[in-house]
């Protein structure tokens, strides 16, 4: 929204010239520049009274300009007083409420995370997905996923863990060629006009402008820019071990210990694991968690270790089994 175009919406609303719809709109606006918890718990008079009162601080901002205290000058220099003052006040409201306004209007708001060191970055985006970022690569994804689809574009090369959502397809941009996936691992590395793609779990709809395949867990693709064509390796060859390599993706355990193994989970999922009885720290376990979500893996070390988790954000509690489920 332009400036001249908030100032003139707030005072048609001041002046009560609004249409229904729109006066609602502005009413919604400012519940939504009000502290969200504070204004859930006043009654409906009290919800009016706020209001007022922040119209009238509006109106306060603006009366200053009307005592100027050169008289030749006042009716020339009012204007342009309560034009910078509705600016300043403009801008104000979205440098403090930008985040909040957007989540209103549902403006998608984006992220960029550019990895030029050679070391491998991981981020973990809203809905869970883990994105291993390798050398001289970038990634462009939505701070929330809106929407049906959840999209990202990627330059360089990566290793995803995508969360499994079938109600939601994954879609990747790189280049000219879109991969789409429901919930998989799979490595995506563009160098040269040449787009490898090779396949860890589930299945990989890769799609171009004339051509599409579908591939499967130890399969491998190489799309061509300059041609435009997809080919899939018939025998495809390639090194787990070398894609996975500087990631948590690995997750298998032989005879590991309890307490090695929750600091590899608090790593891979970026996440503070605590314990109420230590004594199952020392308890060997054997268990591949590759590929698994967070909830799904303490799901399973649950069940072999006869305890009990609670998930909070970015904490995860574990506790004793409760009598009533024994």
């Amino acid at each position: 929204m332009q400036e001249k175009e908030f100032d003139k919406l707030i005072d048609q609303y001041l002046k009560d010239k609004l249409s229904l719809e729109e006066r609602a709109k502005v009413d919604m606006m400012l519940d939504h520049m009000a502290d969200d918890t504070a204004f859930d718990n006043l009654s409906a008079a009290e919800r009016e009274h706020s209001k007022k009162r922040i119209l009238r601080q509006l109106i306060n901002q603006i009366k200053p300009a009307r005592k100027a205290p050169v008289l030749i000058a006042h009716i020339y220099l009012y204007p342009l007083l309560k034009i910078a003052s509705c600016i300043a006040l403009f801008g104000i409201f979205i440098w403090a409420f930008s985040a909040r306004l957007k989540e209103f209007f549902n403006i998608q708001q984006y992220a960029s995370i550019t990895n030029s060191t050679g070391h491998i970055t991981k981020s973990i985006l809203s809905d869970g997905t883990i994105i291993w970022l390798k050398g001289n690569s970038k990634l462009n994804y939505p701070v929330k996923f809106k929407g049906a689809l959840r999209k990202v574009d990627l330059e360089g090369e990566a290793l995803f863990e995508v969360a499994k959502d079938a109600a939601h397809p994954f879609i990747i941009h790189c280049g000219n060629l879109t991969t789409r996936v429901l919930g998989t691992s799979f490595n995506i590395k563009y160098v040269n006009n040449k787009i490898e793609v090779n396949v860890l779990t589930g299945r990989v709809f890769l799609s171009s402008k004339n051509t599409a395949i579908t591939l499967h867990p130890y399969q491998k693709a190489v799309y061509s820019q300059l041609k435009n064509v997809i080919i899939k390796e018939v025998r495809p060859v390639f090194n787990v071990a070398a894609l996975t390599k500087g990631t948590e993706y690995n997750m298998f355990f032989n005879d590991a210990r309890v307490e090695e193994v929750l600091q590899r989970i608090e790593k891979k999922f970026g996440i503070t694991i605590t314990v109420e009885n230590s004594k199952i720290y020392n308890t060997l376990i054997t268990a591949d968690f590759t590929d698994q979500s967070l909830k799904n893996t303490m799901s399973m070390m649950s069940e072999a270790l006869n305890i009990d988790f609670e998930i909070n954000g970015k904490s995860v509690l574990v506790k004793n089994k409760s009598k009533i489920n024994q």
